[in-house]
């Protein structure tokens, strides 16, 4: 049995990535405990070893373009770690009638298989008639009214794909993209996205990771906030929370109590613990769904390719995407260290909403699919991986459905009218790692300014 911790400052329930930085910012102030019903930390952001590679299981870094993630890092020490990936030949990629293609910032003005020279001018036409958008359009509906229909197959749907496992019917604008959402409200896209292309001075933000792959900054945090003297416990679920001048949190390990209460555990966990404190936002929170994912992690001799695969990696159009694979990543590429130099590394993703009964099927039938995948692309027919494992996501990404957006101010709301709580995770705000993070540490401050002092 765990020894129940009375009088805590703060208590955070979910030690993913957005529990774990809300509790590392917040421990410079208060005392902090994290609770995960899990044996190991980091949700979804889990490395593994395959052979002598080191793979991230879901997300492969973040953009180095938010300041709190750098101000993680330094709080808890692992600086030296910091690891950009390659950027040599850094192509993306769309693999469109088994042929890979590059993507570029000038394919609107070059000879493309991918966009007609007329789907071309209407994409163009965007540069002097740009309507702003309204309420809470969808992905398609918003970019086909900008730029036409041409653009949805080859580029739209690939990049929602390849971010949210999702068709662009169902993402809402203004909550995926909200960044997007900013720039059309502000005239043309294209103006704005060719001005930053001539800024010789702007910093374009690079994709970091650390040394040993994503998880290793979930267990540097965990490693910094128990050194401090604070309490992060797995295998210790929260089964029910109530609220007696303080939050009680109860646990098969004993009883918490603590000033004021973080909830970063996936939308399902929030709903039940919300149930019967604040039914009407757990009800809100029920209607949340996840796109199932399954991964495909892969090695390879290098000699077996003809040209070794550079760049990024590359998204599927939205005919390749009948298939149930929607992207590979050319891992090996992005981060050179993890691998020995004679070997090929690539990480496949299949299913989502786009095929998720195909997530449920055989590891050897995803393991073909994904092969079959590298030998059209690669065009080396007889590839056969020397290493080869299946990890499976059944809730790998939330859909930031249409009505996400009205959510999210719901939730705003909730938080202004009940300062000792807060509510978080990658379902809410953002699903990038630099997303969960910057929610983390205003999260963080509004608590050092809220918490009412130990009486």
């Amino acid at each position: 049995m765990t020894t129940a911790v009375q009088d805590i400052d703060l208590c955070v329930i979910g030690g993913g990535i957005s529990g774990l930085a809300l509790a590392a910012f917040a421990s410079k102030h208060l005392s902090v405990c994290v609770l995960e019903k899990n044996s190991t930390v980091g949700g979804i952001l889990q490395s593994t070893t395959l052979g002598s590679a080191v793979f991230d299981e879901a997300a492969n870094g973040w953009l180095d373009s938010e300041p709190s993630v750098a101000d993680l890092i330094d709080l808890i020490g692992c600086t030296s770690d910091i690891t950009p990936a390659n950027t040599d030949r850094a192509t993306r990629f769309l693999f469109h009638h088994k042929t890979l293609h590059p993507l570029s910032p000038k394919l609107l003005m070059q000879a493309s298989p991918l966009l007609s020279w007329l789907q071309k001018l209407r994409a163009l036409r965007e540069l002097v008639w740009s309507p702003t958008p309204i309420n809470e359009p969808s992905m398609a509906e918003f970019m086909r009214r900008r730029f036409g229909e041409g653009v949805i197959d080859n580029f739209l749907a690939p990049m929602c794909a390849g971010i949210y496992a999702d068709a662009p019917e169902n993402i809402s604008l203004r909550a995926a993209f909200p960044n997007l959402w900013n720039m059309a409200t502000q005239g043309s896209i294209l103006r704005q996205l060719f001005s930053r292309l001539r800024d010789k001075t702007r910093k374009h933000p690079h994709l970091t990771s650390l040394k040993m792959g994503t998880h290793q900054l979930c267990q540097n945090i965990t490693t910094h906030l128990r050194q401090c003297g604070h309490s992060v416990l797995t295998d210790t679920p929260a089964t029910h929370i109530t609220y007696d001048n303080g939050w009680i949190i109860q646990t098969p390990n004993g009883n918490f109590r603590a000033r004021s209460l973080a909830l970063t555990c996936p939308a399902p966990a929030q709903t039940h613990l919300l149930d019967t404190v604040h039914p009407s936002i757990a009800m809100e929170l029920s209607r949340i769904q996840y796109s199932p994912v399954a991964v495909v992690l892969q090695t390879f001799a290098k000699d077996d390719f003809t040209n070794p695969p550079s760049g990024f990696g590359a998204l599927l159009s939205r005919a390749e995407q009948q298939s149930g694979l929607l992207g590979i990543l050319f891992s090996s590429h992005l981060y050179p260290h993890r691998c020995p130099s004679d070997t090929i590394m690539t990480r496949s993703i299949l299913g989502g909403s786009i095929a998720p009964e195909i997530v449920s099927t055989s590891d050897e039938h995803l393991q073909s699919l994904a092969l079959q995948g590298h030998r059209e692309a690669f065009d080396c027919p007889n590839l056969s991986p020397t290493n080869v494992r299946t990890i499976r996501w059944h809730r790998a990404i939330p859909r930031y459905s249409i009505g996400h957006w009205a959510l999210q101010e719901r939730i705003r709301t909730f938080h202004n009218t009940n300062p000792l709580i807060r509510l978080s995770g990658n379902h809410l705000f953002g699903v990038a790692v630099k997303d969960c993070i910057r929610i983390g540490y205003e999260h963080a401050q509004h608590f050092i300014h809220t918490v009412p002092p130990k009486s």
